[in-house]
């Protein structure tokens, strides 16, 4: 038994049946499905953004006659209508937490064969209640110098705070959700209920199986909020980021993106869905890290993070897993019959980052040739961009983008920066020169084949 054997049969025995429970894990699964579906709200939410806050100045834009007065007449609509324009975005991305709550509740319960409906209600209302308990504030507007206090005071309202409904409370939001839903299983599973008369309707019967499992999760989840403001000084939000931060720190470091996009390859390697399996994982932190650089980017503020969504789809997936967009190029070149005609039906499909084709057509799952340039190429891809980001020659995420957009448009769009594209564009040529040794040796073979099967 070769080196290769063995290695297979050693990530059989190990690491198959680990993607396999993560995958199935019922919590990360309704995790992961509700994180994607509040993707359509930042897309939204992003491309308000870009229209409300135009990505130059008018010091800093060059003189281009008409397009620079087609230009600054933008700039000038927007800043006139930035309110109204951003209301959209205020209204989805702002309330991102909120959403995502609702979602992977919603996904718990459907499969825990639940009423998904009753279970997102009940765990929206807790979110809320631990995240943005109501206040009474006098609104600025109405402030006016000289006014006494009392006065003011007449003038206060109840308002609700957003300050952790956004992608900040993405993470008490997966707690609740998950607690909630476990609460109302454990109360449905020992029948602790109100119990109707026969003949009453199900949308009846339905609302009155909430109403306890409401009352149980309020009074627990609200205790404990209760609790750590008396002895923290923060809302639970807030507690929760603080323990986080080592792992919100980490995964946005140099290390912690490497180590991600080593963990997704190797899965993809063994024929795994690397990119689903470690969804779980950096989804809420991306999410977070893009609401933070969006805030920043809206403000005229410094952008500090590196690991968002337009990072993973046109730096470490370029073209899909494995950043196969410059070996699809290679293959269109191929003196190969097989490995051109491979090139063909590939290269349209990797233009939107699907690459699928090659993955399993190829292949490149249990290729021992192509294992080093599948697993580390988008390492190397992830060094380079990180670095460029780190001394500012290029922007960092802060638009969420389509993924299917190709990739030189995304970047550019994702990072409000047209250098963004020009790195992109770099990082395919650099994937052609470090897949090519390995392509070679690959065409090699198959011209081999092509021969062998030619003369028989």
């Amino acid at each position: 038994m070769n080196f290769m054997e063995k290695f297979n049969e050693l990530a059989n025995r190990t690491l198959v049946p680990v993607a396999n429970k993560l995958g199935n894990q019922i919590h990360l699964a309704s995790i992961r499905d509700g994180m994607v579906v509040a993707i359509p709200l930042s897309i939204l939410g992003g491309v308000c953004l870009i229209i409300s806050t135009p990505p130059f100045t008018p010091d800093t834009l060059p003189n281009w006659g008409f397009i620079s007065d087609m230009l600054m007449g933008w700039y000038n609509w927007a800043q006139t209508y930035k309110a109204a324009l951003q209301v959209p975005y205020n209204m989805t991305m702002a309330l991102m937490g909120l959403f995502v709550c609702f979602a992977i509740s919603h996904n718990l319960a459907k499969r825990y064969d639940m009423a998904p409906l009753n279970a997102s209600i009940v765990t929206t209302a807790v979110f809320l209640i631990v995240s943005a308990p109501s206040m009474s504030a006098v609104p600025a507007s109405v402030i006016q110098e000289g006014t006494a206090v009392t006065d003011m005071l007449t003038q206060a309202g109840s308002y609700i705070p957003t300050t952790f409904l956004d992608a900040k409370g993405i993470f008490t939001g997966i707690i609740c959700s998950i607690g909630c839903v476990e609460i109302m299983r454990f109360l449905l599973n020992k029948n602790i209920r109100f119990k109707m008369p026969e003949g009453v309707p199900p949308a009846i019967t339905s609302s009155f199986d909430a109403i306890i499992p409401l009352f149980v999760c309020v009074i627990i989840f609200y205790a404990i909020s209760l609790i750590v403001q008396n002895f923290s000084g923060e809302l639970l939000p807030s507690m929760i980021m603080t323990i986080l931060a080592p792992a919100v720190s980490g995964l946005d470091s140099l290390v912690g993106i490497c180590l991600i996009t080593i963990i997704a390859q190797v899965f993809w390697f063994f024929g795994l869905h690397g990119a689903s399996i470690t969804q779980p994982i950096r989804l809420p932190f991306m999410q977070m890290y893009l609401m933070a650089n969006i805030t920043a980017f809206s403000a005229g503020e410094p952008i500090v993070h590196f690991f968002t969504q337009p990072f993973w789809s046109y730096v470490i997936t370029l073209g899909g897993g494995g950043a196969t967009l410059g070996l699809c190029l290679l293959l269109l070149r191929s003196k190969s019959v097989e490995l051109k005609t491979l090139g063909k039906l590939s290269i349209g499909p990797a233009i939107f980052n699907i690459n699928e084709p090659i993955i399993f057509g190829l292949p490149m799952v249990l290729n021992p040739l192509m294992m080093i340039p599948f697993i580390f190429v988008p390492v190397v891809n992830s060094i380079i961009a990180y670095g460029l980001m780190a001394v500012n020659w290029v922007g960092k995420g802060v638009i969420e983008t389509p993924w299917t957009t190709p990739a030189p448009l995304g970047a550019a769009l994702g990072c409000m920066d047209i250098k963004a594209a020009f790195m992109v564009i770099g990082l395919i040529i650099l994937d052609m020169v470090l897949y090519y040794p390995f392509f070679k040796l690959m065409e090699k073979q198959k011209l081999e084949e092509e021969a062998s099967k030619a003369n028989s």
